[in-house]
């Protein structure tokens, strides 16, 4: 059963973070908002109350009887701005006296009179009603007490003009927010046209174009544009590497295995049994040959792929030599052979290098092979390694026929051979050397050979 794969939009979900982001900015100012349109419709209607409360105080007198109350046409012209509210006031003294109006008006807890208006909201008569109280000292005639006057009013009109207030700024919001989303879509749009010219290119090119792409980008995308130029070139050089190695092993085992045929088909037409014989040893000879150059077109196939695909690996030096080396030998026993290692660290036994130890095999491997292939018995095979400042030295001296000066840089070229070889065993070591990004130097051993000398880039720090 096959499941669907969903590709998430990058625009979509941009989109849908900055319309997230809107949303809480939104219900954040809204609230706002109808704090403030509550506070500033309180503050409206509060200052009717108070404008009426004050000039029923100013026309409240003191008299041979007591407190004398007028409410004036002023103050209930004042209240009765606000035509839906219901009106309920009283006017009392300090010591609860009711002058005028409903004697049963809720009171705050604690309350004292005082000449400061006070403000409080409570559930009065099955409504929402906001009070006021406002006292008056009043003294004369033999009388001194405060009259203070309540006047409550229901919060009707002034909730709808808050609501009103809500309504028109959320509308304002909304109308900034949706301006404000068209505004990021451009953006986002004009923030995602390097992408999409990157994808445009690379989606019509040519599976033969290993071109890099060209574009100026932001610095945002130049890092994303130089990995996809830095892959797109590693896997040109990989082609390139896979295409030579076929080329290679198609002409090379071609011209072997045709020389092969020649030597079988000229062995079976000789009459003579001596020349038969030596026909078919020739052939063995070519048969050997072509074996060992399959192995060394695989060996150097093998060292480039893992160039570009396995990484180094910190390891102590000297423990791998001697393990590859130790690998050699063993596979090298019929052969009448005289290896040595030795090592000049002098204490310095633990230092690490970063190293492909199959690399170091195929390397110590196919200069052990030139050793044999070339030379003459009794062989003689040794390894040295040495530490120069922060280089490490692997030397490999035989006692073949060596190489002419003239011909160093010759012989590191594949298929460049000094006698019958393949020529691909010193290219092979010149291609693990440049894997492990060492020098590779040429020579003359003390025992008349080839010297071959790799010199890696020691690494500091303890093994992990």
């Amino acid at each position: 059963m096959n499941k669907r794969v969903g590709h998430h939009s990058l625009r979509q979900r941009l989109l849908t973070s900055m319309a997230v982001g809107f949303a809480i900015i939104l219900v954040s100012i809204a609230i706002g908002i109808w704090s403030y349109a509550r506070d500033a419709a309180n503050h409206s209607y509060d200052r009717l109350l108070s404008g009426a409360a004050f000039a029923i105080l100013e026309r409240t007198l003191v008299t041979p009887t007591g407190p004398s109350v007028e409410i004036p046409y002023s103050a209930l012209e004042l209240i009765g701005l606000a035509e839906s509210d219901r009106v309920f006031y009283r006017i009392f003294t300090a010591n609860g006296e009711t002058l005028t109006g409903s004697e049963n008006l809720p009171l705050p807890e604690h309350y004292k009179p005082t000449d400061q208006p006070v403000f409080f909201d409570t559930h009065y008569s099955g409504e929402d009603v906001r009070f006021l109280l406002q006292g008056r000292f009043l003294a004369g005639a033999g009388y001194g007490d405060w009259v203070v006057v309540q006047i409550g009013q229901t919060r009707i009109a002034r909730d709808a003009f808050a609501r009103e207030m809500m309504i028109n700024a959320i509308a304002l919001l909304l109308l900034v927010t949706v301006i404000g989303l068209g505004f990021v879509w451009f953006g986002i749009n004009r923030a995602l046209s390097p992408l999409i010219g990157i994808e445009r290119q690379l989606r019509h090119r040519e599976p033969t174009d290993f071109s890099p792409i060209v574009i100026t980008p932001p610095r945002e995308v130049a890092s994303l544009t130089r990995s996809i130029n830095g892959l797109i070139l590693r896997h040109k050089k990989s082609l390139d590497n896979a295409q030579a190695f076929i080329a290679d092993v198609a002409h090379q085992t071609r011209t072997s295995l045709g020389a092969l045929q020649g030597l079988l088909e000229s062995a079976s037409r000789q009459a003579d049994v001596k020349q038969q014989q030596v026909r078919i040893a020739q052939a063995e000879e070519q048969t050997e040959r072509t074996i060992r150059l399959t192995n060394q077109l695989l060996s150097h196939a093998m060292i480039i792929h893992r160039a570009d695909n396995k990484p180094l690996e910190r390891k102590v030096f000297i423990d791998v030599v001697r393990t590859v080396f130790a690998e050699i030998i063993r596979d090298y026993l019929k052969y009448d052979t005289d290896f040595s290692i030795d090592s000049e660290l002098d204490g310095d036994e633990e230092t690490f290098v970063m190293l492909d130890e199959i690399g170091i095999r195929e390397a110590l491997r196919n200069l052990v092979d030139n050793t044999i292939k070339h030379g003459k018995a009794p062989y003689k095979i040794g390894i040295l390694v040495r530490k120069t400042g922060g280089n490490c030295l692997l030397i490999v001296d035989d006692n073949g026929p060596g190489i002419n000066e003239q011909m160093y840089a010759t012989v590191l070229e594949r298929f460049s051979s000094m006698s019958s070889g393949s020529g691909l065993g010193l290219s092979i070591v010149s291609a693990v050397a440049d894997r492990h990004h060492a020098e590779l130097r040429l020579g003359q051993s003390p025992e008349g050979g080839l010297r071959v000398e790799m010199v890696f880039p020691v690494v500091e720090g303890e093994l992990t």
